[in-house]
């Protein structure tokens, strides 16, 4: 058990649980599956408990994801902002999930500090943030619904996690790993999961609902991204994939469309660097791939604003989107003898 040596922490978080009237739990802006997975595990585990709880995210989140149990329950702030800052600022205590820092959630970030509830970490990217009262931080395990489940067991015992919290938790987990493909070397992830399918999880029916659930346009967009605007550099074992407003609107891009598109170059035999860049009105998104050594979570603070962990980072640029690809070709010249050797 991860936090066997973690006594302390695990005694004042169940503490704080207990004393609490009103108790929010959150995550990052543009929620992935391991961010919607953690807050809906949590949710419902403490929910079948009795405490009083609240999930609510900054903004809404993709449609591959919206089958989850409870995500009809969800409060997204960027669609009922006057409740969300309600309960935000009313709260006991505030459980931040999957996100290291308050900025993660965008223009929820204010609010998150104006609160004076106790702001508790429940995370695996590196580097938190000090201003959260207790952390549960390990960048070893392989996502944040694993670190839930983990916390939850600490707390009060595997019987405590409810079918609907399972389903969750494992799609978090099987998402942040790509179906077991990366960041799962460690054997407890698998001890996890196969607790979580003991609870009664449909693997198979999971994975369709995840990876069979796009729409027409979405594939389009997909070929369109792979044969027009990927660029590929041999040379520097690289490549990234490029998106305008224009791309995205004929191919009628909704939230989530472009997920899991940054990792597709990594499939082309020795590339090792993968990005892709989509146009926003006022910055271009950044994610960043890698395989192997190379941490394309510093290129991300030198170069994009943004941070993560060694083979998965995200930021923004702030320019054009030409000039984006520019400073990306430019970070190759800068990094060539690291991915050469």
């Amino acid at each position: 058990m991860l936090l066997k040596s973690e006594v302390e922490r695990v005694e004042e978080f169940k503490n704080l649980l207990g004393s609490s009237k009103s108790i929010v739990i959150t995550t990052h802006h543009n929620p992935d599956g391991d961010a919607v997975g953690s807050v809906l595990g949590l949710y419902h585990t403490l929910k079948s408990m009795g405490y009083p709880v609240i999930a609510i995210t900054p903004n809404g989140f993709p449609e591959f994801l919206s089958w989850m149990p409870g995500s009809d329950l969800v409060i997204r702030y960027s669609e009922q902002k006057y409740n969300a800052v309600n309960y935000i600022l009313s709260a006991d205590i505030i459980i931040c999930l999957d996100f290291n820092g308050f900025k993660r959630t965008e223009e929820m970030g204010d609010v998150l500090m104006q609160s004076k509830a106790k702001k508790i970490l429940i995370d695996h990217h590196p580097q938190p943030e000090s201003k959260f009262d207790l952390q549960f931080s390990f960048v070893e395990v392989s996502s944040t619904a694993e670190l839930v489940y983990e916390v939850l067991l600490s707390c009060f015992g595997a019987n405590v996690v409810t079918l609907d919290a399972a389903i969750c938790m494992f799609a978090g987990i099987m998402t942040d790993t790509g179906s077991f493909s990366y960041a799962c070397s460690r054997g407890r992830t698998f001890q996890i999961s196969g607790d979580l399918i003991a609870k009664g999880v449909d693997v198979e029916k999971v994975q369709s609902l995840v990876y069979n659930n796009f729409t027409a346009d979405r594939m389009r967009l997909l070929g369109f991204s792979l044969n027009d605007r990927m660029k590929v550099y041999p040379e520097y074992k690289s490549a990234y994939i490029s998106l305008t407003k224009d791309d995205l609107k004929k191919f009628k891009h909704k939230i989530g469309d472009t997920e899991g598109f940054v990792n597709l170059p990594l499939s082309i035999k020795g590339i090792i660097f993968s990005a892709l860049f989509v146009e926003h009105d006022s910055f271009i998104k950044v994610s960043l791939r890698s395989r192997g050594t190379f941490p394309v979570n510093t290129v991300s603070q030198k170069h994009f604003n943004g941070g993560g962990h060694v083979n998965a980072a995200g930021g923004k640029a702030f320019m054009s989107l030409k000039d984006a690809e520019l400073l990306f070709e430019n970070v190759l010249k800068i990094h060539s003898t690291e991915l050469n050797s």
